[in-house]
């Protein structure tokens, strides 16, 4: 029996819990202060349409018209000896997960640690050095990586879906009532001034529009397969553009949320507009875990406003985490391999190959640059797609929903996405190789980006070929 999602909200809780991740709690109040606040929201919005709708709905289509996964998906499209870019695409999600069910169990640490530790609040730096120099970092990678596992095993419906009805709907709760403390906060209205009342000479730097359509890449989960996979288990009845808006939309407003809570929280307790700058400037590792629990000391009730804050963290981990692996899953699914089987291997594979970011944070930093980076080369993999598939896209757009954006998409999908790839990809070149292009070690050196994507895309290259040969 073919597996599906058994209700339209189940498959929507899904994949807002795919949407919705660290990079919408950790990465954006980051982002949209250090670009200009209210000034960087403007590029943001419309980045959803320019990139991140279009993509979404893209997939929806593939997956849902032809019911395979990314692999077999390229394969039917571009043909067999053209698997190896669907490879790819898979390949950096896999790439993704290994690192990021270390960073889940970070989460999932600090969140029992906010109840029980005083050490987070009266030394965040000491703990969080103690914590790095633990095994604790391994031991948690392991529970993240293998409960992921087992709620992916059972199934679509009773693995996935039973998972992020309660996980998505508390996750939104939770930024919710984290946003509301804010506004009862001395100061906190000042950092909802500084994200929603734009300064429009702001927009004249090209860096805010890049970052914007950066950020919408790599929150939404769009280009990434996911929703391609998820859309091969979708109800019959379900609107294929209304569920990838409710997606996108849905992944903004919990952005928003989250940096009304960060930033709000930051303005209250900071002396200085200077000072909140430097302060979200640190990095997602200093903002999250040595500034958000020095922050929330001063608050009344901090060990339960800390632990509603690294409890919404870890929900939106582990939901994106479910999906990155049924990506895999499913790969090895259309191979012919059983689910159990195949979600064992892959969460073994992804324990093994998460210990180095386990135990380096350059190496971790390392692999988020090379298979971040990567995302926006999925979403010009995807723009190939449509241009091969020419006017058949409009039947399968026709197919799956009432709405007419079927020629909206297919614009923006083929002609501004690799237009937007080429601008992105080759500011972050430039701008990251400081004198150093070529030096593979350096942890953002452009020469490690080129080298891991090169080795991946030869070996898949290698391996569809000797299979199609044999």
């Amino acid at each position: 029996m073919k597996e599906k999602f058994k209700s339209k909200w189940g498959f929507i809780l899904a994949g807002l819990g795919m949407a919705i991740g660290t990079g919408n709690i950790w990465r954006f109040p980051r982002v949209v202060s250090s670009n200009g606040g209210g000034a960087f929201v403007i590029p943001w919005l419309l980045s959803l349409f320019l990139w991140a709708l279009p993509l979404i709905f893209l997939e929806y289509s593939l997956g849902k018209n032809l019911g395979m996964g990314v692999v077999g998906v390229f394969q039917e499209v571009l043909g067999k000896r053209k698997g190896f870019l669907g490879g790819f695409v898979a390949a950096v999600t896999a790439g993704i997960m290994f690192y990021y069910s270390v960073v889940t169990g970070w989460a999932l640490f600090y969140t029992l640690s906010s109840l029980f530790s005083s050490g987070l609040f009266s030394n965040p730096e000491g703990f969080w050095k103690l914590f790095q120099r633990s095994p604790f970092p391994l031991v948690f990678h392991l529970l993240a990586i293998f409960s992921v596992g087992y709620i992916v095993s059972r199934g679509v419906s009773r693995g996935i879906e039973r998972a992020t009805t309660v996980m998505v709907p508390s996750l939104f709760l939770l930024l919710m009532l984290l946003a509301l403390r804010v506004v009862f906060l001395p100061g906190g209205i000042k950092g909802l001034d500084f994200l929603f009342y734009p300064d429009f000479t702001k927009l004249s730097r090209p860096g805010v529009w890049i970052e914007a359509l950066s950020q919408a890449a790599w929150s939404t989960g769009a280009g990434w397969g996911l929703v391609l996979t998820y859309s091969i288990y979708a109800p019959k009845r379900e609107d294929g553009f209304a569920s990838s808006a409710v997606l996108v939309f849905g992944d903004y407003t919990a952005s928003l949320l989250a940096a009304i809570a960060v930033v709000g929280t930051i303005f209250s307790f900071t002396p200085s507009p200077e000072r909140a700058g430097k302060i979200l400037a640190s990095g997602n590792v200093g903002l999250t875990f040595l500034w958000i629990p020095r922050l929330f000391s001063h608050l009344p009730l901090a060990r339960f406003f800390s632990f509603l804050f690294f409890l919404s963290l870890f929900l939106a981990a582990i939901s994106s985490l479910l999906s990155l692996m049924e990506l895999e899953v499913r790969v090895f699914v259309d191979m012919g391999m059983n689910r159990k089987r195949a979600t064992f291997l892959i969460s073994a594979v992804a324990f093994v190959l998460g210990i180095p970011s386990a135990l380096s944070l350059n190496f971790l930093n390392n692999q988020d640059w090379v298979w971040g980076l990567a995302l926006l080369l999925n979403g010009f993999l995807f723009s190939i797609l449509i241009w091969k598939l020419g006017g058949r896209f409009f039947i399968f757009a026709r197919k799956v929903t009432s709405f007419s954006v079927g020629r909206y998409v297919h614009y923006v999908a083929k002609y501004v996405i690799p237009l937007e790839f080429a601008v992105l990809f080759l500011w972050w070149m430039t701008s990251s190789a400081k004198g150093k292009f070529w030096d593979p070690l350096r942890v953002y050196s452009p020469a490690t980006v080129l080298f891991q994507w090169g080795a991946v895309i030869i070996i898949l290259w290698l391996y569809f070929k000797f299979k199609e040969e044999n």
